[in-house]
């Protein structure tokens, strides 16, 4: 039987990732008569129809081609740990390091990772997905990728958390506003004022359970599912929120305020996910580390400003 390559291997975990043969060939830089060879040659040599092709609605797999999928994305990370370890014992990173992100912890982790790594690791590819949180911690357990950013809250079944960084939602309003320098913020005085709060699960769900474990119902006339148009209604003194990212100014430049609330369940610290009894490669533990000193830095810029804000009350 003739030989399986790598090669054929990665190209049909891309055409399984695209759903195509044009989109696999501009994933893998090759043309698309190289993809549409590998294909053809790996269904020879397994001896069954990995594809489904519907014209005009691109690839879908069949249920060998599944397995295939699955099997073909298990050896490819084999052999980027295998690279992973060589590359460490010579004093450097290469290879291709998919990250999934939770879309609201993008803005925060996708610009440190390329920082980091073009200038530390310029020979490392990143590849990310941003989505919902249940969407790329599927993508971990499917191997689409080999890490996930999230909220613990949003953990699901068979994947291990690891702690990035322990986080609290907090108030965030305009320091014009009535609350900003009340002392002893609570939902409670909260619950009296405008909000607008995060249209995402499940944060919605926990934001509103705490105002109701507290006993109040909070006005809510807005949501909304963008954090940076949230910030921008707090900035301008509209209303408040509650979030979990934090940052001294709105995009539009009005200064914001964060302010720390002593009430139980608003606690969901930053993770990252991988499938559970699964070691991090040495990608992604560098992935971990460049994260870790991102948040450190930034906390430590709020810190000041919190300081003084506490010392006011």
């Amino acid at each position: 039987m003739a030989d399986i390559t790598l090669r054929q291997l990665e190209y049909f975990v891309a055409i399984a990732d695209t759903g195509s043969v044009t989109a696999a060939a501009r994933s893998c830089r090759v043309t698309q008569a190289a993809v549409s060879t590998a294909l053809a040659q790996l269904e020879r040599t397994v001896g069954a129809r990995l594809v489904i092709r519907h014209p005009g609605h691109g690839i879908a797999l069949t249920a060998e081609g599944a397995a295939v999928a699955s099997h073909a994305r298990t050896v490819l990370d084999d052999v980027e740990r295998v690279s992973s370890v060589v590359s460490v014992s010579r004093g450097r990173l290469t290879g291709t390091l998919s990250i999934g992100v939770y879309r609201t912890l993008a803005p925060h982790t996708v610009p440190a990772l390329i920082e980091w790594f073009s200038t530390r690791h310029p020979d490392v590819s990143l590849r990310f997905i941003e989505a919902s949180g249940s969407h790329v911690q599927d993508e971990v357990l499917a191997g689409r990728a080999q890490v996930a950013v999230i909220y613990r809250a949003q953990l699901a079944s068979g994947l291990d958390a690891t702690i990035l960084r322990d986080a609290l939602r907090m108030a965030v309003m305009s320091p014009d506003h009535p609350l900003a320098a009340h002392t002893g913020l609570s939902l409670e005085v909260l619950a009296e004022h405008p909000a607008i709060l995060l249209d995402e699960e499940p944060a919605l769900q926990r934001t509103l359970a705490a105002f109701a474990a507290a006993g109040v119902e909070p006005l809510v006339p807005w949501r909304s599912t963008s954090v940076e148009a949230i910030h921008n209604v707090a900035g301008r003194g509209s209303a408040y929120s509650i979030l979990m990212q934090t940052r001294s100014h709105s995009p539009e430049g009005r200064p914001l305020v964060f302010r720390e609330l002593p009430d139980p369940g608003l606690e969901n610290p930053v993770a990252a996910v991988l499938p559970r009894g699964v070691r991090p490669t040495a990608l992604v533990a560098e992935a971990l580390a460049a994260v870790r000193e991102h948040w450190a830095a930034a906390d430590s810029e709020l810190q000041q400003p919190a300081r003084r804000a506490a010392a006011s009350d």
